[in-house]
């Protein structure tokens, strides 16, 4: 099945994730076939026209695995100056399916034991770099947040003994994302995850963290959005 086909046999089985709002100033996503095909048609020929490649409007599921989509939708645009009718084009997104199929609740961990935070430095892939950042990870289906966030963090820095407080979950297709304040026991050694990308970690004091996040040095935004909660408290 081509790209094309996969897209459209997605919008029948997860019809949410192709969802049009009808409010004013939204992307709008083109589910007619018939009109894809005929502003990609539309659209190749001017990309032809300017010498670039025309797969950059190859509309459908570009990539899959168990973990993520990559779809290129075909969208309406809301007008502006520049185009007061608006304009046609595509817009490539990413879909969590653990999140959006599978019910799956994601876990960002901020890690404190007495005044200090635990951080852990992990290659991201994406970037090709090391981030120091809060663990977090994918959410299994079937399990409750806390159930998630204990099998993260046990996977993660191999702690099992830790107190979890919810700070916020916010919903995301079936499933969403859980942040939990996680109070490690005095003592309690820290095993980090070989098979994670992890290459060490640092225990660092609120006040010193605090400094961190102003001089702009904590980029991973989920630990700056666990961060923030905490603080607000």
């Amino acid at each position: 099945m081509n790209s094309l086909g996969k897209y459209f046999e997605l919008m029948l089985q997860n019809p949410g994730l192709f969802e049009n709002k009808g409010e004013k100033g939204e992307i709008k996503i083109i589910t007619d076939k018939k009109r894809i095909l005929a502003e990609q048609k539309k659209i190749r020929t001017e990309l032809k026209k300017k010498g670039n490649p025309t797969c950059w409007i190859d509309i459908g599921v570009l990539a899959e695995d168990q973990w993520f989509y990559v779809l290129r939708d075909m969208v309406e645009f809301p007008p502006d100056e520049k185009f007061p009718n608006g304009r046609v084009g595509g817009y490539i997104r990413w879909i969590n399916r653990k999140s959006s199929e599978g019910g799956g609740i994601n876990s960002v961990l901020m890690c404190v034991q007495g005044d200090k935070v635990l951080m852990i430095r992990k290659f991201r892939h994406e970037d090709r770099n090391w981030s120091w950042e809060f663990p977090r990870g994918f959410g299994e289906p079937g399990l409750s947040a806390e159930k998630n966030a204990r099998a993260e963090l046990e996977e993660e820095v191999g702690v099992s003994n830790a107190k979890l407080t919810l700070l916020t979950k916010i919903k995301e297709g079936k499933g969403g994302t859980a942040v939990f304040l996680v109070e490690i026991p005095d003592r309690q050694k820290i095993k980090l995850e070989k098979g994670e990308g992890l290459s060490k970690y640092r225990w660092v004091k609120m006040s010193k963290l605090e400094q961190i996040v102003k001089k702009g040095q904590l980029s991973d935004w989920f630990s700056l959005w666990a961060y923030s909660l905490y603080k607000n408290m």
